[in-house]
């Protein structure tokens, strides 16, 4: 219990280190700067197009085509990702390109295996008006029956198998393993746990395949796609890592399962073994587009680990019910319910830390999480999980009071909702984050004297945004007698120099306009400066996150 006691305030500590120390970053490739930019009018043809990305993008699987308002190709064909700078995406065009609406047409495969695409519309020359249809988009792979269906067994295959053997190995009481029909049970169930892996892992290669070619699964297996795939692509390169574990974890497996002696060291192995095909999962995940692979993927991987065992214990407590009805073993399973409850402690503030580290990666802004679908998928999955927090304490209640009644309906409960929360998993590990889109920005500050700045932007994108400032004095009443006011743009990552503009006022305490000078997406800085008829200056500065999309 001492044991137990230190490991929740390690992980108290844990919690509060990532939740004062977050790092605001991406997943799934998006854009920070596009030349020409998108929209943009140019007085003379291009030499070439270049899209730089937040992220080096994966060395296969990309393109980018121009096309004229006829939709003729007129690059060179020689689109390739520069090799000086793995993130940037070129092209080289033709030469005297008359005057007119062009599209750059892209797709790239982003650090964590996700395909992005989208349409960038510029112009050539003044005297065309640009084609209605030729509007900016960007898009990343939306997750298929197929997809859910195949990485749904793969969690639930690592869930049965990793937190089984931690089941036991840690959890169950001497007095329970040691009875050969409960060992041979949970043992049959360690291997369903390896086979569901088994079965998932062979299906996942071809499933990549489709979705980085935007193939059907007949076209895969008639191509050369899979040895691409293998060759080319960091899953590719993971997938080879999981069949060498699958296929160790076969013999320590059934070693673990027919030898008599020695069975703590196979099932330490079985355990280290399937805790590797966790990281291995993690390194496939939105945590390898990170600026910091190193914790982010740690993260990721103490997340999954945390939720594997809890899901893999109920699935144990839940196989080992009948012994309830056992009057010799009725006591043992009480005494294993109550060692659960115990680490279930434990994983709760595993989980929540790591989720909130995660949630502070790829959720920008509170207005993100309602209006992209990441967002609301993240929302979903942590309603279920305070949903399964709420049977997680009634079963603990049941526990340490050792009542039987209702305790199987609230064990079925906790673990139903378990696998739900790994299917809103698998949709969310493949959706792009809330980074790429996080909506329009509001923000309030109090200045001199207790006035207030509110600055409004939208739709916070690169390009054309619409800027509004509103300005209040201590009563709420609009300011007046203000000379001028600028805002004054910086980013935060790159030296891009400073672009300063008026606004306009539109009425009392209220300024506005319109300017393309968010052109890179990431953090920027805005400097607010006031200066009064009195000559008196009001500076303020706001942090945006401004989109891709």
């Amino acid at each position: 219990m001492k044991k137990i006691k230190k490991t929740s305030s390690f992980l108290i500590i844990l919690y509060l280190f990532l939740t004062v120390f977050p790092n605001v970053s991406s997943a799934h490739a998006y854009i920070i700067e596009s030349t020409p930019a998108e929209n943009e009018t140019l007085k003379t043809a291009p030499n070439e197009v270049k899209i730089q990305f937040d992220e080096s993008i994966q060395p296969k699987f990309n393109s980018i085509i121009v096309t004229d308002s006829n939709g003729k190709q007129v690059d060179k064909k020689n689109g390739a990702i520069d090799s000086k700078k793995p993130s940037i995406l070129k092209a080289s065009l033709k030469k005297n390109l008359p005057g007119g609406t062009y599209r750059i047409r892209w797709k790239v495969i982003s650090n964590d295996g996700h395909p992005v695409q989208g349409v960038i519309p510029f112009q050539i020359g003044t005297g065309t008006v640009q084609n209605p249809s030729s509007v900016t988009e960007t898009k990343g792979y939306t997750p298929h029956l197929d997809l859910v269906i195949i990485r749904w067994l793969q969690y639930l295959g690592i869930a049965c198998y990793v937190g089984l053997s931690f089941f036991y190995l840690v959890v169950a009481p001497k007095e329970v393993v040691e009875v050969r029909s409960i060992e041979k049970t949970l043992f049959k169930f360690i291997w369903s746990g390896y086979a569901l892996l088994l079965l998932s892992n062979l299906f996942s290669l071809p499933l990549q395949a489709t979705i980085l070619l935007g193939s059907s699964w007949s076209e895969v297996f008639s191509s050369d796609a899979l040895g691409q795939v293998l060759a080319y692509t960091l899953f590719g390169k993971m997938w080879i890592i999981q069949m060498g574990i699958l296929l160790t974890l076969a013999f320590t497996t059934y070693f673990l399962t027919k030898a008599d002696a020695r069975k703590q060291l196979f099932s330490w192995a079985c355990f280290i073994l399937g805790f590797g095909m966790v990281v291995t999962k993690a390194f496939t995940s939105h945590a390898a587009s990170q600026a910091n692979q190193f914790l982010s993927i740690s993260m990721d991987a103490l997340h999954l680990l945390a939720a594997s065992v809890w899901i893999g214990c109920l699935i144990g407590l839940v196989v080992l019910l009948p012994l309830l009805k056992n009057s010799e073993m009725k006591q043992s399973y009480v005494n294993t319910f109550q060692r659960f409850s115990n680490w279930g402690i434990s994983l709760v503030l595993l989980l929540t830390a790591t989720g909130i580290f995660n949630g502070f990666q790829y959720i920008p802004t509170i207005s993100s999480i309602f209006h992209t679908d990441y967002g609301r998928v993240l929302l979903a999955k942590v309603i279920l999980f305070i949903i399964m927090l709420i049977f997680a304490a009634v079963n603990n209640f049941k526990g340490k009071k050792a009542k039987e009644k209702g305790v199987v309906s609230s064990l079925w409960g906790e673990l139903i909702v378990g696998m739900v929360i790994i299917v809103m998993t698998v949709i969310l590990t493949n959706l792009p984050t809330a980074m790429s889109a996080p909506g329009p920005f509001n923000e309030k500050k109090t200045v001199n004297h207790g006035n207030s700045i509110s600055f409004q932007v939208g739709p916070n994108v690169i390009g054309e945004n619409n800027y509004e400032i509103t300005l209040k004095n201590r009563k709420g009443e609009p300011l007046k007698d203000i000379a001028q006011i600028t805002l004054t743009f910086t980013h935060n990552d790159m030296n891009m120099g400073e672009d300063t503009i008026t606004l306009a006022k539109t009425a009392d305490g209220q300024y506005t306009a319109k300017g393309m000078n968010f052109n890179m997406a990431g953090k920027w800085n805005v400097h607010v400066h006031v200066l009064t008829k009195n000559l008196e200056n009001i500076d303020t500065d706001f942090q945006c996150i401004v989109g891709s999309r």
